[in-house]
C-alpha cells in the first residue's frame, strides 16, 4: 500500500468569470521512502494539488469537488477538521517556496519551531528547548542556540529556508511536501538546502512529494515524476527516463530550459 495515493482528485474555484479546474482528475502515489517529483508549467495546478493534500484549499472560492486522497489508508477528504489538524505538521508537513512571507515576523525562530511540537507532542520547558536545538543543528544553522533567539529578519534567505525545513520536520512527519523549496535561493544556498532535505528523508525513510518546475533539477533529484497540464495528468514517469519521454508535452517542457550558449558574440556599437 503506498504511502499517498490521488484517485481522480478536483479542486475548482468558482469565480466571477466562471469555474477555473486548477486540478482535474490527477491520479498518482507516493511511496514510502520515495521523492516523487511533481512537474509543469505555471498554472498546471501543482501547488493547488499540494494545498488539497492539507485541505488548505480557501473555500470560497476553491473547493475540493471529487476524488480521494488516501494517506495510510485513510481518505482525508472524509476526516472532520479537528483530525485533519492533527494530521497537519505532524503527519503531513510542508515546505512553501517563500520562506519570507511564510515565517511570523513578530515571532523568534525558536517560538516558531516550538509552535508545532507544543501542539503535537505537549513539550514545554528544558525538553522543548533541547528538541528545538536539535532541529536547528540538523539543519545545518550555525550557532543553533543563538539562532533560537533571532527573528526573521536577521536571517539570510537560506538560513530562513532551513528554518522553514525544521519546522517542517518538527512533526516527525511520514510524507514532506516541497514546493518549490528552493526558487527563491542563489545556487549555493539553494544546493545545500537540497542536501539537507534529501539527507533527511533517506535518514528518516520519510516519503516526499518535491513540486518544482525545473524539470533539470527533479530528474536528477527524484525517484519518479509526475507531469502536470491544465491540472490534468499527462504521465508519470521514471526520473531516470525523463529526458527521453515521448509525450510532446513534457518534450516541449525539455525543450524550454534555459541553456547555456558558448561562442556566441555581439557587436557592441
Amino acid at each position: 500500500m503506498a504511502l499517498l495515493e490521488i484517485n481522480g482528485l478536483k479542486t475548482y474555484f468558482y469565480t466571477q468569470e466562471g469555474v477555473v479546474k486548477a486540478v482535474d482528475g490527477a491520479t498518482y502515489s507516493v511511496e514510502e521512502g520515495e521523492t516523487l517529483g511533481l512537474v509543469g508549467e505555471s498554472g498546471c495546478g501543482k501547488s493547488v494539488s499540494a494545498l488539497s493534500i492539507l485541505r488548505l484549499i480557501p473555500n470560497p472560492p476553491g473547493k475540493i469537488v471529487a476524488g480521494e486522497i488516501m494517506f495510510q489508508g485513510r481518505d482525508l477528504l472524509k476526516i472532520d477538521e479537528e483530525e485533519m489538524r492533527k494530521i497537519r505538521g505532524n503527519d503531513i508537513a510542508m515546505i512553501f517556496q517563500e520562506p519570507q512571507s511564510s515565517l511570523n515576523a513578530v515571532l523568534t525562530v525558536g517560538q516558531q519551531i516550538g509552535e508545532s511540537l507544543q501542539w503535537h507532542f505537549k513539550m514545554r520547558g528544558k525538553a522543548l528547548h533541547n528538541r528545538i536545538i536539535s532541529l536547528l543543528t540538523s539543519v545545518g544553522i550555525p550557532d543553533p542556540h543563538q539562532r533560537f533567539k533571532d527573528y526573521p529578519h536577521q536571517l539570510s534567505g537560506g538560513m530562513k529556508q532551513r528554518i522553514m525545513i525544521a519546522i517542517a520536520l518538527a512533526g516527525e512527519p511520514e510524507l514532506l511536501i516541497a514546493d518549490e523549496p528552493t526558487s527563491a535561493l542563489d545556487v549555493i544556498s539553494r544546493q545545500s538546502v537540497l542536501e539537507i532535505i534529501d539527507e533527511l528523508v533517506q535518514s528518516q525513510g520519510m516519503g516526499l512529494l518535491f513540486i518544482s518546475h525545473d524539470l533539470g533539477l527533479v530528474g536528477s533529484f527524484c525517484d519518479r515524476v509526475v507531469v502536470l497540464k491544465n491540472g490534468e495528468l499527462v504521465e508519470t514517469v521514471d526520473a531516470v527516463a525523463l529526458n527521453s519521454s515521448g509525450h510532446s508535452y513534457t518534450r516541449a517542457l525539455l525543450a524550454a530550459r534555459p541553456r547555456l550558449v558558448t561562442g556566441v558574440s555581439a557587436d557592441i556599437k
